[in-house]
């Protein structure tokens, strides 16, 4: 079993292969959607939403069994078949090209394997317990999914623009991560959770000026 290391890829314009076309393949696929890969499925057989994908031309496919060769390119690919020979032939292909290869009930032969997720725009949470117990990473992100909902996304976008205006308005770099600190400890997004998005908008931007009035008065 691997130890592995947690990291945030940039994926825009990579070129992520699949390998199968059944739910599990579905699953890796809807992991993909979003964050500006290429996507192409190669199998001889797909789901129904993994045709209206392709229809939207979200993803490509290849309708056929996979060859040596296929993966040629890649950045990421999931091999999601329940054929281990095709799984196997994938691995070989990716190990002699340096890809980065993720295969489905197959953890200790994989280079990385995808934690379970959160996301509320530009908030990602990914829970993990090294492919030890799925279960208990789906019961934990329940959980935070609970403590974080969607409202989240434009808190994030909002404390964005607060650190920005920050950022231009304090140059002492110590005075500012304390504003912005103070800000996040106040309390005040838990306040505003499921209440008007402009409200909160007025009261993280007073209680800015007021942070920042006292600490100019303790210079």
């Amino acid at each position: 079993m691997g130890n592995y290391y947690p990291i945030m890829l940039d994926m825009n314009g990579k070129i992520c292969k699949v390998i199968g076309g059944g739910k599990v393949a579905e699953r890796k696929v809807n992991s993909l959607l979003g964050y500006g890969c290429i996507i192409e499925v190669i199998s001889p057989f797909f789901t129904q939403k993994l045709e209206e994908y392709a229809l939207e031309g979200l993803i490509s496919i290849k309708r056929r069994r996979y060859i040596y060769g296929d993966l040629e390119g890649s950045f990421l690919v999931f091999a999601a078949t329940n054929d281990d020979k095709v799984n196997n032939e994938c691995l070989r292909e990716c190990k002699e090209k340096n890809i980065l290869i993720n295969i489905v009930n197959g953890q200790d032969m994989c280079d990385f394997i995808v934690p379970s997720k959160i996301k509320r725009g530009d908030l990602s949470i990914t829970i993990s317990t090294n492919g030890k117990s799925p279960a208990l990473s789906k019961k934990i992100r329940k959980e935070l999914e609970k403590l974080y909902p969607e409202e989240y996304s434009e808190y994030v976008n909002l404390l964005g623009e607060i650190r920005e205006k920050v950022k231009m308005e304090v140059n002492d770099i110590n005075k500012r991560r304390d504003i912005l600190f103070k800000i996040i400890n106040s309390g005040i997004i838990e306040k505003y959770v499921g209440k008007e998005i402009k409200d909160l908008k007025k009261e993280l931007y007073n209680l800015y000026n007021k942070i920042f009035i006292f600490e100019d008065m303790n210079v």
